[in-house]
C-alpha cells in the first residue's frame, strides 16, 4: 500500500479518535453503569461484524490455536479495554485520556523490545523522563479537593485502558500478517460481546431505555460503528503494513487535537466546560508528546 494512503489512514484515524474522547464521555456519563455501556457497545459492533461477514468481511478461517489467540486478544479489548476506558470517562475530562494513549508508542516500544530481548537505545530514558514528568504534571497528585480526585480516579482507570492496548497492539501483528485485519478485528470483538454477556447482560435487558437522552444514544453509536467498527479496521489494516511502533506514531496528534474538539463542543454545548485545560495541562501535553516524540526519533 502506498505510503500516502497510509498517512492518510493514520490522519483519518487521529480524527475519529478525538471524537471517540468526547463521544465517549456524553456515553459514559448518560449511563450509569460501565459495564452495561461496555456490553451495548460491543453488541452493535458484532452485529455488524456478523452482518458483514462473507462480504465485506472474509470469513474466519482460523487454526484451533488461534481461536485460542483471539479469545484472548478479546478479552483485552473488550472487557479489559473497553470497559476500564468508559469506566474512567465517567470520571475524568477527556483531554486527558487523549494524552495517557499518547503514550501508546513509549509502551510498545517497551514491550517489543522486551519480548524481542533487544536493548533500547540510552535516549529511550530521556524520554520516558520527559513523558512521566507530564503525566506527573497532568495528575498533580499534590492538588486536594474533590474535583481532582475525582478526575485522578479516572485517570487511573483509563492508564489500565491503555496498558491492555499496549498489549494487544504488540501481540496482534503476527497474526494480523497470516490473515485478513478484518477478519481479526471482527472475530476478536464479537468473541468480546460474548464475554461480557455473563457480566451485564441482564441489567442490560433491564435498562430503562426510555429516560436515556437521544445525544447519549447518538455517542454510543459513534463508539460501536465508528470506534469499534472503523477504527480498528484501520488500526490492524496499518499494521499490517507497518511495524507497531510506526502505527502507534498516530497517537502523538490525538492530545491538540481532542483539546480543539473539545472546545468546540463545550462552546456549542454539548460537553461542560473543561474543568482542566491550564496552563499545568498544556505543559504536561508538551513534556508527553515531546518525550514520546524523543524516544520514537532516536529509535
Amino acid at each position: 500500500m502506498p505510503r500516502i494512503t497510509l498517512y492518510a489512514l493514520m490522519a483519518l484515524h487521529v480524527t475519529c479518535s478525538s471524537g471517540s474522547y468526547i463521544f465517549g464521555k456524553a456515553a459514559a456519563v448518560g449511563f450509569d453503569d460501565p459495564a452495561v455501556l461496555t456490553l451495548a457497545r460491543a453488541l452493535g459492533a458484532a452485529a455488524i461484524f456478523l452482518l458483514g461477514t462473507g462480504t465485506l468481511i472474509p470469513r474466519p478461517r482460523f487454526k484451533p490455536r488461534e481461536w485460542l489467540q483471539l479469545l484472548g486478544f478479546a478479552f483485552l479489548l473488550v472487557p479489559f479495554n473497553q470497559y476500564c476506558f468508559l469506566r474512567g470517562l465517567q470520571y475524568t475530562v477527556p483531554s486527558h485520556p487523549a494524552l495517557f494513549y499518547a503514550l501508546t508508542p513509549l509502551g510498545v516500544l517497551a514491550l517489543d523490545s522486551l519480548l524481542s530481548a533487544r536493548r533500547p537505545p540510552g535516549a529511550k530514558f530521556a524520554g520516558v523522563v520527559l513523558a512521566l514528568g507530564g503525566v506527573v504534571l497532568i495528575l498533580r497528585p499534590w492538588e486536594q479537593g474533590a474535583a481532582f480526585n475525582q478526575i485522578r480516579t479516572g485517570d487511573f482507570w483509563i492508564m489500565g485502558a491503555v496498558a491492555s492496548w499496549v498489549i494487544y497492539t504488540v501481540v496482534v501483528r503476527p497474526i494480523c500478517r497470516r490473515h485478513d485485519p478484518r477478519t481479526v478485528t471482527a472475530w476478536s470483538l464479537i468473541i468480546g460481546a460474548a464475554l461480557m454477556l455473563p457480566v451485564a447482560g441482564m441489567d442490560l435487558a433491564a435498562l430503562p431505555v426510555a429516560t436515556i437522552p437521544l445525544e447519549v444514544w447518538l455517542s454510543l453509536a459513534w463508539l460501536s460503528v465508528i470506534t469499534s467498527v472503523v477504527m480498528m479496521q484501520l488500526w490492524n489494516l496499518l499494521l499490517r503494513n507497518l511495524t507497531p511502533v510506526e502505527v502507534a506514531v498516530c497517537t502523538n496528534a490525538q492530545p491538540p487535537m481532542t483539546v480543539l474538539l473539545s472546545v468546540i463542543m463545550a462552546a456549542i454545548g454539548f460537553l461542560d466546560r473543561q474543568p482542566d485545560l491550564g496552563l499545568l495541562f498544556f505543559v504536561g501535553m508538551l513534556l508527553v508528546v515531546g518525550g514520546v516524540l524523543l524516544v520514537q526519533l532516536r529509535t
